[in-house]
């Protein structure tokens, strides 16, 4: 644990570097991008949604956000119209983000990079800077994403945490420090491939937790829906911020 905790604070040094020098450009940057995420997603769960909705010939309780003078056609051509904009959304603000990085970027390059006082040679910073913002907004959609768990309920979002933590550790102890051409356990996998079967498997862990509080805690089943969704997107991001820890470990000063 100690040493997942040592990178864990090298990391965050590194975006607090990083964020000395026009900091709103890459913190902006990094946000961009999470929210990017989040739109990929609702762009895939929309249409789910209106053909339910479709199919059933009623609008859900949870929709009670429209006004009520909106009738059953009106709700699904909004509905309708959301999903391109959505989906537009998921790109431009993907694109937001690579614009601003890559300013962040040039307004830094004449700086020097200090992590936990340590500076950081000129090619090994631009390596960072690319990995870093990617997985400081990884980091940052776990963190809200956990922050809103903790509102809706209390025990998901400790779930989540300790699945969270006890992935990293495994990552770093196994995967983190193994070379692209080492196997991983008896089954011969790739580094990327045990990070991703183990952060992809902790969703049924989640769907358990969640289908214990539906039975005996008396969760509602639009609460219960919403956080399986949203402890897919963060599984995900799991995933994508220990690809990242990969690259970031061997550029650490």
């Amino acid at each position: 644990m100690a040493a997942l905790n040592g990178y864990l604070a090298r990391f965050f040094s590194a975006v607090i570097g990083f964020s000395r020098v026009s900091g709103v450009a890459f913190v902006v940057g990094c946000a961009a991008l999470a929210i990017s995420r989040v739109c990929q997603v609702m762009a895939f769960f929309l249409p789910l949604k209106i053909f339910i909705v479709i199919h059933s010939g009623e609008v859900p309780d949870y929709f009670n956000i429209f006004p009520e003078t909106m009738g059953f056609r009106e709700i699904i051509v909004l509905l309708s119209v959301m999903v391109p904009v959505v989906y537009g959304l998921f790109i431009a603000l993907g694109i937001v983000y690579r614009w601003l990085i890559d300013l962040h970027l040039k307004r830094f390059d004449s700086n020097v990079l200090v992590i936990m006082g340590k500076e950081t040679p000129n090619n090994k910073m631009k390596r960072l800077h690319n990995h870093v913002s990617k997985a400081f907004s990884e980091a940052g959609l776990v963190i809200v994403s956990i922050a809103v768990a903790v509102f809706l309920d209390l025990g998901v979002a400790i779930a989540w945490f300790v699945l969270l933590y006890a992935n990293l550790w495994l990552f770093h102890k196994k995967a983190f420090g193994a070379e692209d051409h080492d196997r991983l356990t008896f089954l011969n996998l790739h580094r990327r491939q045990f990070i991703e079967y183990i952060s992809s498997a902790n969703f049924l862990v989640v769907f358990a937790v969640l289908a214990v509080e539906l039975v005996y805690f008396d969760m509602g089943v639009y609460t219960a829906i919403f956080l399986l969704l949203v402890s897919r997107m963060v599984f995900q991001a799991l995933n994508r911020f220990s690809v990242e820890s990969l690259y970031i470990l061997k550029a650490l000063p």
